[in-house]
């Protein structure tokens, strides 16, 4: 299954939250139109590498959230990150993951019943 995400600029989230086009409960982002929910974590997009060494990771142009830069090893400070030999320019944020909502599925007693109902209703006369 494969996880919907979206980088989200904290100037962007500023922008959607004063135009009334978005809203936060806790860690979930609501989007007004559409009513979907993101999860969200900090997170960053890596916009250029700028020591001029190789971008061995091929971290440009990616975003990555909190636990991912953890385990890359990469160390965050204002609008750069810092990994082994190299450091990035990056634009800081939040990575949203889509909450599904689960649709619950009927209890077995629940469509017996059903089954009986729809069973009389057709039948009984």
């Amino acid at each position: 299954m494969i996880t919907s995400r979206l980088f989200i600029s904290q100037l962007a989230l500023d922008q959607w939250l004063g135009e009334g086009r978005a809203k936060i409960e806790g860690e979930e982002l609501t989007d007004a139109k559409t009513k979907q929910r993101f999860r969200l974590i900090t997170g960053v997009r890596f916009v250029s590498e700028v020591t001029g060494a190789p971008d061995l990771k091929s971290l440009v142009g990616t975003v990555k959230d909190a636990d991912q830069l953890e385990s890359l090893g990469a160390e965050l400070l204002s609008g750069s990150v810092l990994l082994g030999d190299n450091a990035y320019e990056v634009q800081e944020g939040f990575v949203g993951t889509l909450v599904v909502v689960d649709v619950a599925k009927p209890k077995p007693r629940a469509q017996t019943i059903a089954s009986l109902q729809a069973f009389f209703l057709n039948n009984v006369k």
